[in-house]
């Protein structure tokens, strides 16, 4: 690992990544907020239309029948959209602002002439997306902490229950980004890859919703990443998803190392 190209991407994606962690805890703290005062009187609502339940609990993993715990409301938030979102596009532009950026704005062969292997450019890269990656995951962890201190006696929200869940959403940011990683290899545009890597994720998101209500998605539902991301579950049961843990990771990893070998070895067009 290169530790010049480590600090100056480090640098290049702190401001954003700063935004994005401020932004995911705030949310949260405010979802807290929403859950504790009128979360189970909404639930209880929706659960008198059976069409808006079915959407509800697709949606956000929950079951809107029987009786729900704090702890599982609060669950909800790590796979709300905006908490994937903020993540996905964070993890999304540090991968891609070295390996396909360079090459689209014409300087990675500049960047590549230096006395330094490409192999050392993605893994000080990786280093660093890898790193907001986890640290986007504690995010919801914190923001849960914050808002459960300010809206609640304490004892209702029992913190450790939610660590499984933030190990499950790093390793969905893992999957993302080395998802991204091979995606980037491919192309030698920047838009490019990230449109392919939102249009993936947006494939996942969508075969989540609609699993519900057509038969034939659940015999392929495996292929979509939010498939191995059930956070409410996790909360709901207390067990660790190993599983779904080394899924994610052996996809993410998979991809990572398929990618790097590309890269290592593509042509670089010059500027």
């Amino acid at each position: 690992m290169n530790r010049a190209i480590f600090v100056k991407t480090t640098k290049d994606s702190l401001p954003v990544g700063l935004l994005t962690g401020i932004g995911t805890i705030g949310f949260v703290v405010l979802f807290v907020f929403a859950m504790v005062n009128m979360g189970k009187e909404v639930l209880q609502f929706i659960g008198q239309f059976p069409f808006l339940k079915n959407i509800f609990e697709m949606s956000l993993g929950i079951s809107v029948s029987g009786d729900i715990s704090m702890d599982v409301l609060l669950a909800v938030c790590f796979t709300h959209g905006v908490v994937l979102i903020l993540g996905w596009s964070l993890v999304i532009s540090t991968v891609t602002r070295v390996s396909v950026g360079e090459v689209e704005r014409g300087t990675a062969d500049l960047l590549l002439s230096l006395p330094v292997s490409r192999l050392s450019v993605t893994a000080s890269t990786t280093a660093v997306w890898v790193i907001f990656a986890g640290i986007l995951a504690i995010c919801p962890l914190i923001g849960v902490w914050i808002g459960s201190i300010i809206c609640t006696e304490g004892d209702e929200v029992r913190m450790v229950k939610f660590l499984p869940a933030v190990v499950n959403l790093f390793a969905l940011h893992l999957a993302v980004g080395g998802l991204c990683t091979l995606v980037s290899a491919i192309t030698n545009r920047r838009g490019t890859a990230i449109t392919i890597v939102v249009a993936v994720a947006l494939v996942s998101v969508t075969l989540n919703f609609v699993e519900p209500f057509i038969s034939l998605i659940k015999q392929i539902r495996f292929i979509g990443l939010l498939h191995y991301f059930r956070p409410v579950d996790i909360v709901r049961i207390g067990a660790w998803p190993w599983k779904e843990i080394l899924a994610l990771s052996g996809f993410g990893i998979a991809c990572w190392v398929v990618g790097t070998v590309i890269f290592c070895r593509k042509d670089i067009p010059v500027a």
